[in-house]
């Protein structure tokens, strides 16, 4: 049984792998074509072997056929074989020799490094050899120029020569050979005796800067600077000896600039022109409070202004020459002298800064300032405080800070030191007066109307001009190093004036509200018009502008209530009432019965009235532009309470049957009357 089911399994294998031939054919496109004619497979296979048997005996033939030739082939091979043997073996034979030939090469080159280094060994030494048998010997025509020769330019190649010398002597390794025993004590006799020579030499020139109409620049420029390694030499040599110079020359400069810079302050002091003085300030006592048109109004004119004076600042860097001054008879300032003097001294100082650096060295230079100029900074230090303590010339000062911040900057900006300490002491001597001289004049103004008097006018009083003046030449100078403390000033000075004109002043004239109101407009018209002219603002503008507009409306209101006063009354009066409670409302008020003749009384008087209000603008304002414009608000003012009058009759007599209808007067009527008065301004 086993066997039989072996064998049947055998069978269905040969099945299926018949299976998957006839399948494998069945996709072939021969066979595919050979199954579409019909052909017999048999007989196809048959000739298909045929075929193959046909192709193979042609193989052979051909192979046959070709035999000799393939002989020849193997033999050429061969031959091929035995040149390419021979041909490593002479590749073999050049590869050793180039081995034999690099190691040649690279001995080659060891050998030459090291003669390389055996000479340049040599020339190092035949170098050093060579210096030291040139700085060991001292030439007779070296000795002979260092101690007799001429001190001159052709000097300059004698020390260099002897400065080489020297210097070999203070090598450690030349001070153990035999050589510089021989030579030091020569070496050191012409060092101390060139050193002398060349002291001397140096003192001579430096005398020559005493002498007066010497052109100081030129002298060191042309002489000095040529003879720098002169103090070069002093100050590796022989350090006391450099000093020595140092100090004649420091003594020296120091002298003539004194000379210089005290002649120039006295000879310009004596054009100096003061501006201001105790007696001018901004208040005044109180039998001089006057309208702006009163003689008082002449008392300090220009003190406070800043006018020309301030185009010192634009032209700062040009120092005046006072012989010109003096031959033309020219009035200066003091901020202008101050603004000379400071440029001679900074361009000075840059001068002589540049020329201590090329000739002294940086040593020399760090206390240039100082030493030489620090008898020429106490005197102008005392010409200032001198000035200033008799000085009430506030916006002087204010200059004076300014041009000397500016200098100041101008130092900063050329990398130059010495005068910032200076500069900041000038500054802090201007500030203390300048805040001394604000407390001057803010106490004049308070002690202004103290106590008050019994009348007041209303026009612009002379301490407001001046106040507004002096604010605007503040303001003009309120930049830069200045400006923080000019605020705090104008803080000060606005809040007196405020007290003066609205808490002191403006109570005498507290009977009536309009002399008030026109007293403050007038006065506050001055400062804002001083200062707009002079194309400032600020806080200043701002509260002055704010207390103008507060009074313009109270002088409005005023003006037209005497005239117009039952109509305005009325209008106030039913406007509130009509909106809430309506015709009903109103019609039960007092006011009521007082229409018809308030109609009547407006038709009669509100030409006259219009006339009156422009003559009273007229008598109570100088300022012709302000009262041209507070007439208009008037006018407007009293067309919109006109307006507002239409309106509420209007609506208590809808159908304008009333018996005062033909008074009314229409806003066309008024309009036209407005505009006579418009044109006539």
């Amino acid at each position: 049984v086993e066997h039989g089911l072996s064998s049947t399994a055998m069978v269905e294998a040969e099945v299926l792998e018949l299976d998957e031939d006839l399948r494998s054919f069945e996709n072939d496109e021969l066979v595919k074509a050979a199954l579409a004619k019909g052909v017999d497979l048999r007989k196809y296979a048959k000739s298909v072997d045929d075929e193959l048997r046909q192709v193979e005996r042609d193989s052979i033939m051909d192979y046959i056929h070709e035999a000799e030739e393939l002989a020849t082939l193997h033999t050429q091979i061969k031959q091929c074989d035995g040149i390419l043997d021979n041909m490593e073996s002479m590749l073999s034979g050049f590869q050793g020799d180039l081995a034999s030939i690099s190691a040649e090469i690279k001995h080659l080159q060891d050998e030459s490094i090291s003669i390389n280094i055996r000479l340049r060994n040599r020339k190092a030494v035949e170098g050093q050899l060579s210096d030291f048998i040139t700085q060991a010997v001292i030439p007779p025509a070296l000795v002979t120029n260092i101690c007799a020769a001429e001190v001159n330019e052709t000097y300059l190649e004698y020390v260099t020569e002897l400065n080489s010398k020297v210097r070999f002597a203070k090598q450690e390794g030349a001070q153990r050979t035999m050589a510089y025993r021989d030579i030091s004590t020569d070496i050191e006799k012409l060092r101390l005796r060139a050193a002398q020579r060349m002291r001397d030499f140096l003192l001579q020139k430096i005398g020559t800067l005493r002498k007066r109409m010497t052109n100081v620049q030129i002298l060191q420029q042309a002489v000095l600077l040529k003879f720098k390694s002169f103090y070069a030499f002093l100050l590796e040599h022989a350090p006391e000896k450099a000093a020595e110079v140092l100090e004649a020359y420091n003594t020296t400069m120091s002298a003539i600039f004194l000379r210089h810079f005290r002649a120039h302050l006295s000879d310009l002091v004596k054009c100096r022109v003061d501006h201001a003085s105790r007696a001018i300030v901004i208040g005044e006592e109180i039998e001089s409070v006057a309208s702006l048109f009163s003689k008082s109004a002449a008392k300090g004119e220009g003190a406070f202004k800043l006018g020309e004076r301030g185009h010192v600042l634009d032209a700062m860097h040009t120092p005046i020459i006072p012989a010109i001054a003096m031959r033309q008879g020219a009035s200066v300032y003091e901020e202008e002298i101050w603004s000379s003097t400071c440029t001679l001294l900074v361009d000075t100082v840059c001068s002589e800064h540049s020329f201590c650096v090329d000739f002294f060295g940086g040593t020399g230079a760090s206390g240039n300032c100082e030493n030489v100029f620090g008898k020429t900074l106490i005197h102008l230090l005392e010409h200032l405080e001198a000035y200033i303590g008799g000085t009430y010339d506030s916006i002087g000062l204010l200059l004076l800070l300014k041009i000397s911040g500016a200098h100041d900057s101008l130092m900063l900006l050329r990398g130059v030191g010495g005068l910032g300490e200076f500069f900041s002491h000038v500054c802090k001597l201007l500030w203390e007066r300048f805040y001394a001289l604000l407390e001057h004049q803010t106490a004049s103004i308070t002690k202004t109307g103290n106590p008050l008097p019994t009348s007041l006018d209303v026009h612009p009083l002379p301490v407001v001009r001046r106040y507004a003046e002096y604010c605007a030449s503040l303001q003009q100078l309120a930049s830069g190093n200045v400006e923080q403390h000019v605020n705090r000033a104008l803080t000060t000075l606005r809040a007196a004036m405020h007290t003066l004109l609205v808490a002191r002043l403006g109570q005498v004239l507290r009977g009536s509200r309009k002399k008030q109101a026109i007293f403050l407009i007038n006065n506050c018209d001055v400062v804002l018009g001083t200062l707009r002219d002079n194309g400032v603002g600020g806080e200043d503008t701002r509260m002055f502008e704010e207390l103008l507009e507060n009074n313009k409306g109270v002088f409005v209101e005023e003006v037209l209530a005497a005239p117009y006063g039952r109509l305005i009354r009325f209008v106030k009066t039913t406007e509130q009432p009509l909106a809430t409670g309506g015709e009903a409302a109103v019609k039960s008020l007092d006011e009521y019965r007082q229409l018809e003749p308030i109609v009547k009384e407006f038709h009669a008087n509100w030409k006259r009235g219009i006339e009156e209000i422009n003559v009273e603008v007229l008598k109570s304002f100088a300022n012709f532009k302000n009262g041209m414009e507070i007439l208009k608000q008037t006018l407007t003012q009293l067309l919109l309470y006109h307006t507002r009058f239409l309106d509420i009759v209007k609506q208590l007599h809808p159908d304008g049957s009333s018996s005062f209808a033909k008074y009314m007067i229409t806003i066309s009527t008024i309009m036209t009357e407005i505009k006579t008065y418009s044109r006539n301004y």
